[in-house]
């Protein structure tokens, strides 16, 4: 993931480049331009716009003077629902009508709620230039409220004070205690009067205020109000970052800081209601849109085959059908259009290999078709009546004939055969009567 950090302050627009990778950043290039001269805001958004990476995050941190800032006891941790909250909490008590502001919060570590907010139309204007120079910001948010992420949280056991000249922060255990943007007088003056102030309304005491972007380029003032002045020192993970170059590390730590706020997931965003961010889910749809396509081909594939499929199992189970209903009418001719052929001849079935006095019928038929041979070319009548089994067949000789005779004498008692007569084609028909030996068992 690599973060595009644009950051106005005053008089000039810093930018920065990271690539986050297996939870740290690393810097990959920035700058500062002033506002006012050659490259012109917008010649500089086209040239950013024109080395963008794929799928890189674009943030817009505003200027410091563009916000407003006020301590709220607000009993809610859902940036969300605050964000719902602040303009019913706040009305009346801005001098803008809250319908034409923007807000987001962020928790303190004394446990406050620091909601800020700032004009929408001024919000709208920035994104709308950056959206027409290519480079739409995903995120809007202030860089002063993260400065505490160019600290590790055993870095400031005691509070302790940032600032570039435009905002004064003040940091205890790596979380925000206070904010407050500059005026452009002296910075080094406002910075006492305000932490004078800071001690005496909230009893927060800061002896150390450490310096970062151009101010920390300046001569550093004597020692002021029981203040010490230093450049910021580098964080463990704010070195690896920069590789070392404390230079570039104070110049661009703010960018640094929203980057990893942004990684993190805690940025302030003003891009929520009708600013919010929908370029994303745009995006999102355009990548989405061949792998639904894909997928929809394979849903209609999946209903054709389905389909080819049970045209072929109705086809095969309609000609099944049919077969049961001829062969349902060869043995029931005078039956009407079965309700069940199949439970019908089943039954019949049943019926004749039942056991009765008379012996087994379907035994007796098993029997002789067993014993008729390759001479006995058919049998075209059977009837069975107490035991006596006679069946009227043809032959290919009378010869053929004699031979099943003596083969059913096993199976058959006083087996004879009679009414032998020749046809044209040289078979015979014949006659044969037999009582069936049942088996014992």
């Amino acid at each position: 993931m690599t973060y595009l950090i644009v950051q106005l302050t005053r008089n000039e627009v810093l930018w920065g480049r990271f690539q986050r990778q297996r939870g740290e950043l690393a810097f990959l290039g920035g700058g500062r331009h002033p506002l006012a001269g050659e490259p012109t805001f917008d010649d500089l958004l086209k040239e950013l716009a024109g080395t963008r990476r794929e799928e890189e995050k674009v943030v817009l941190t505003l200027p410091p003077s563009s916000l407003f800032l006020r301590e709220l006891d607000l009993p809610l941790t859902d940036r969300r629902k605050a964000r719902q909250v602040l303009p019913l909490e706040l009305k009346g008590e801005t001098a803008i009508d809250t319908d034409e502001l923007v807000f987001d919060a962020i928790l303190l570590a004394d446990g406050k709620t620091l909601a800020v907010w700032t004009r929408r139309t001024g919000v709208a204007d920035l994104i709308r230039t950056m959206t027409e120079a290519g480079l739409e910001p995903e995120t809007v948010s202030a860089a002063p409220l993260h400065w505490p992420e160019l600290f590790a949280p055993s870095d400031t056991t005691e509070p302790v004070a940032i600032t570039d000249g435009e905002a004064l922060v003040v940091a205890l255990a790596g979380r925000l205690l206070f904010c407050r943007p500059l005026g452009g007088g002296d910075p080094f003056a406002d910075v006492a009067r305000t932490l004078a102030a800071l001690e005496l309304g909230k009893n927060i005491a800061v002896r150390e205020v450490l310096l970062h972007g151009d101010l920390a380029r300046q001569p550093l003032p004597t020692t002021t109000s029981g203040l010490t002045f230093r450049p910021l020192p580098l964080a463990d993970a704010t070195a690896r970052a920069f590789a070392g170059d404390a230079g570039a590390a104070r110049d661009l730590a703010s960018t640094y800081a929203v980057a990893a706020a942004c990684g993190s997931g805690a940025a302030v965003n003003f891009r929520s209601g009708t600013l919010a961010y929908t370029a994303g889910n745009a995006l999102a749809r355009r990548k989405f849109r061949l792998p639904l396509v894909l997928a929809a081909i394979l849903v209609v594939a999946l209903i054709a085959e389905t389909t080819v499929r049970y045209y072929l199992v109705r086809r095969d189970l309609n000609s099944l059908d049919t077969s049961i209903f001829t062969i349902y009418r060869q043995v029931f001719p005078s039956r009407k259009k079965p309700v069940d052929a199949v439970g019908e001849l089943k039954g019949e079935i049943r019926r004749l290999s039942g056991r009765a006095a008379t012996g087994n019928v379907l035994a007796a038929l098993t029997k002789a078709a067993e014993l008729k041979g390759d001479d006995i070319t058919g049998i075209y009548e059977a009837e069975f009546d107490s035991g006596q089994l006679r069946l009227k067949g043809d032959a290919r000789s009378t010869q053929g004939v004699n031979d099943f005779k003596t083969r059913t004498a096993a199976a058959f008692s006083d087996g004879e055969v009679s009414e032998i007569k020749s046809k044209p084609d040289g078979t015979v028909s014949f006659l044969f009567r037999g009582t069936f030996k049942e088996e014992k068992k």
